[in-house]
């Protein structure tokens, strides 16, 4: 080859060389690349404001090598597949930081390619890189660990289906966002958030331990902002389905890996609740009601998974937890303005971020809660009112009753079921009874859209001790004798406080398998009230619950007034059956239940001897069922009449005064409801005019807390006639036994308590009352009167003082609590004043009758109350 030829060959050769000389590779350095929108401290036990901090742009760093070859002038940034920077660099660079800012999250496979100017790029290794933001776009859906009794139905086209989420579900009971049904569920309500400020309601539970934890998280925050309660449970703990390392855990990781799974749940931060509601009452205040506004609108854009806002205040105008707090003239106005001024600040929200905000309230049910608020006016900027039509009776007294009832139950009269007539005490009634139907009726009449209105369920039952057959007034119906205590039971059994049940307990221990009961318990379902309960008759437990069918009717209920669907309090403590049910009310295919009749008649009609009398009965069916009657009466009784509904009797002509009875039975074709009348004949007065029966006096007792006493009555009658004993016993004795000898059982009391007992024996026409004292003794006389209260000492447990006279003893941990102002301190004697009253002290419980003194005026009890102030509250009556 000649000179010529081989510069040739040489020049080609480099050309070539030239074009395809490839840029230096990139690495990426080791370090973990995690970013998050909201930076929270994982390891801190600080305030909220310290653990949480939230930006709107992260800044990406990238440091990069070239470790050998010529380097580059340029490079690109990519994510996946999607470039989102590249940039120029000195030629020949070789190592650098690549910054920039990023404004999405996600998950990702980073790569750097290092380009050489007419050279193709250079790609780097794939590198994970996480930005975590709380929309959850992050995250992979969340896998889910549901109990498999609850069927995959899904959820109703324009129903709600909701329940609540607890965030302290996750400790004892073991309960996180994975275990959450949410394929059936339209709505998510996340109990509870928290307003800073004052909140001496949280000091009665926990030993005060709730209420420290929430001073801690406020720390730095203004009074009337909200904060994440529980930070561990919420942000920091490592919980199922969300990797431990991300940069955000606890259960609100785990529901924004829920909204991945379930984009059309409406997830809801629930503000407020019964022991976190004090600060409401301070939203009279507009000033008060703007930083809580905003202190929201800060929460929405931090927490990006929530879908709105639920306040949950209870109650506006009062008898909350705190006695002390309630204006039934301004908090209405006030809960009207946070409704107008929150619905603002969410459509300023939607308007930003293109998104839809809700805006819902749980509101209490009863009458006096309904009248104190406008919710007409409310509803015009909310989407959803969500009624807590449950907790209507419990253990709190030893009434019982039907705890979430649609109706009325068949041991209440019509005139205390719509609250005509007078009360026990002759006083007008105020209200009606505390029913769904009631409620709901209450808010239709205030011109609320219907499908605003949803229905409470409870996932849970309200229970008593002591309700025992002998105490009924009613046979065979619990729901007329009284309790003596709240339910006992252990948590394995679902009782996580007392008087208090989990359904999946109460199926489980108390109903069973069959549905017919188990450990001694019988199933009771009242159908006038479509309510059911669960009784023992030998340990004297009884719970009231929503059950499967109870369920079922409450949707059946919904569809009938076109209300906006039904959801429960709360989802952890229900084995599928609930929420089942909720669908199966709302739509699915159910199978219809005959509806008993509602018969109404007399208990009893009095005649005089060879004189006739009719006794009418009037009955309803739900069903519009063709109705029969029949009657069946003693064979002394002459009647006509005993296939209508209107019985003629002719009573036999008696010597003496006597009892017959005839019963009415109606019937639907399917099932037969009967009511027995008693006929009280009297027998002609012989040998002059009647008098009244000669009883004699009866002496005063004293009786131990938790022990018996007989009393035997002494009387005679003229004329020989028989006798009856009619018997009326006060909260605080239990009866048992009836006619001229029976014994009384006295309760726990604080201090020695004076109870008046009066008993009525009559003659068939007239009638002599006689009353005495008992005195029930506190066995618990030999705490020794403590020093005089020093605000500055620290107190403990057990300890006790004495405060103005009275000597008080510490619940727990306290220091500077004033003893009189109740809450951490409890009296154990009971103060009087000059006249010998006894003065009301807030720590105190009270029964029916009980009389005190308060700011000059003199008060009585109407029913059981602690802490409820005379003069402000309905339970006590002037005299």
């Amino acid at each position: 080859m000649n000179i010529k030829h081989l510069t040739a060959a040489i020049g080609v050769a480099l050309f070539a060389g030239t074009a395809t000389a490839a840029p230096s590779t990139p690495s990426l350095n080791w370090e973990p690349q995690q970013y998050s929108f909201v930076e929270v401290d994982l390891e801190s036990n600080g305030s909220y404001k310290q653990l949480v901090k939230r930006v709107d742009t992260v800044n990406i760093n990238l440091q990069w090598n070239a470790w050998s070859g010529t380097g580059g002038d340029s490079y690109k940034v990519y994510f996946d597949d999607m470039l989102v920077n590249e940039g120029a660099l000195p030629a020949g660079t070789k190592s650098g930081t690549i910054s920039f800012p990023y404004d999405k999250s996600g998950r990702h496979t980073l790569y750097i390619e290092l380009c050489e100017a007419g050279a193709t790029c250079a790609r780097s290794a794939g590198k994970p890189i996480v930005i975590a933001d709380t929309d959850g776009g992050h995250l992979a859906p969340l896998p889910m660990d549901v109990n498999p009794n609850n069927r995959n139905i899904g959820t109703k086209q324009g129903l709600v289906t909701g329940a609540y989420f607890v965030e302290w579900g996750i400790y004892g009971r073991d309960y996180d966002v994975s275990n959450i049904p949410a394929q059936n569920l339209s709505h998510l309500l996340y109990g509870f958030i928290p307003i800073c400020g004052p909140n001496e309601s949280l000091k009665e539970i926990e030993n005060g331990n709730s209420w420290r934890a929430l001073e801690k998280a406020c720390a730095g925050s203004s009074d009337f902002e909200v904060v994440i309660h529980d930070p561990w449970a919420a942000v920091q703990k490592a919980l199922p389905g969300v990797d431990a390392k991300d940069p955000i855990r606890g259960t609100y990781s785990q529901l924004m890996a829920l909204k991945q799974r379930y984009p059309d749940l409406k997830i809801l931060p629930s503000v407020g609740g019964w022991t976190l509601s004090d600060p409401f009452f301070s939203f009279t205040e507009k000033a008060n009601r703007d930083t809580f506004v905003a202190s929201m609108e800060e929460f929405l854009r931090t927490w990006k998974f929530y879908d709105g806002i639920d306040i949950d205040w209870e109650f506006p105008g009062g008898d909350g937890p705190n006695p002390n707090l309630g204006d039934p003239v301004k908090d209405g106005p006030a809960y009207v303005a946070l409704m107008k001024e929150l619905r603002e600040m969410l459509d300023r929200l939607e308007a930003e971020t293109g998104r839809t905000y809700e805006l819902s309230s749980a509101i209490g049910t009863g009458y006096d809660k309904i009248q104190d608020v406008d919710y007409q006016a409310a509803s015009q900027y909310m989407d959803y009112i969500f009624a807590m039509t449950y907790d209507f009776f419990g253990g709190w007294n030893n009434v019982t009753g039907h705890q979430t009832g649609i109706y009325c139950g068949e041991h209440i009269s019509a005139g205390e079921c719509n609250g005509t007539g007078v009360d026990e005490n002759g006083e007008p009634r105020k209200g009606p009874a505390y029913t769904i139907d009631n409620a709901v009726q209450l808010l239709l009449a205030q011109n609320v859209p219907s499908k605003k209105i949803v229905v409470g369920t409870a996932m849970y039952g309200r229970g008593w001790e002591g309700v025992t057959p002998g105490n009924a007034t009613i046979a065979n119906n619990p729901m007329t004798a009284p309790g003596n205590g709240k339910l006992t039971g252990t948590k394995a059994q679902g009782v996580w406080e007392a008087g208090v049940i989990d359904y999946k307990g109460i199926q489980a221990y108390m109903v069973g398998a069959s549905g017919n009961g188990v450990n001694g318990f019988e199933v009771g379902y009242d159908e006038q009230a479509e309510a059911a309960y669960v009784w023992n008759r030998s340990t004297g437990k009884l719970i009231t619950y929503d059950s499967p069918r109870s369920v079922i009717a409450k949707g059946q209920y919904v569809n009938q007034y076109n209300l906006g669907g039904l959801f429960a309090w709360e989802i952890d403590a229900d084995n599928g059956d609930i929420l089942n049910a909720m669908h199966d009310g709302l739509g699915g295919v159910v199978a219809p239940i005959n509806k008993k009749p509602v018969l109404s008649v007399t208990n009893a009609v009095t005649v005089n001897a060879g004189e006739s009398v009719s006794v009418s009965a009037t009955a309803t069916d739900a069903d519009n069922d063709t109705l029969t009657y029949s009657w069946v009466a003693s064979a002394e009784l002459t009647v006509t009449g005993t296939s209508t509904s209107t019985l003629a009797i002719t009573a036999p002509n008696v010597t003496q005064d006597s009892q017959f009875t005839a019963t009415v039975s109606v019937s639907d074709g399917k099932a037969t409801v009967s009511k027995d009348v008693v006929v009280n004949v009297i027998a002609p007065v012989t040998g002059g005019d009647n008098t009244a029966p000669v009883v004699d006096a009866i002496a005063n007792i004293t009786v131990e807390e938790g022990a018996s006493a007989a009393v035997a009555v002494v009387a005679t009658d003229a004329q020989n006639d028989a006798l009856t004993y009619d018997w009326n016993v006060p909260a605080g004795l239990t009866l048992v036994g009836n006619g001229a000898n029976v014994s009384l059982t006295a309760g726990a009391v604080d201090a020695d308590t004076n109870l008046t007992v009066s008993v009525s024996v009559s003659d068939g026409q007239v009638a002599t009352t006689r009353s005495f004292t008992v005195t029930v003794a506190n066995k618990d006389t030999t705490t020794p009167p403590g020093d005089t209260w020093d605000a500055s000492k620290v107190y403990t447990g057990g300890d006790t003082v004495v405060f103005n006279g009275v000597t008080y003893k510490a619940k727990w941990w306290t220091q500077g609590n004033r003893p009189d102002l109740g809450g951490v301190w409890e009296a154990t004697t009971k103060p009087v004043d000059g006249g010998g009253n006894v003065i009301w002290q807030s720590s105190a419980v009270y029964n029916s009758g009980d009389q005190v003194s308060h700011n000059g005026g003199k008060y009585q009890a109407k029913w059981w109350t602690q802490g409820q102030e005379p003069g402000k509250a309905n339970v006590w009556k002037s005299l």
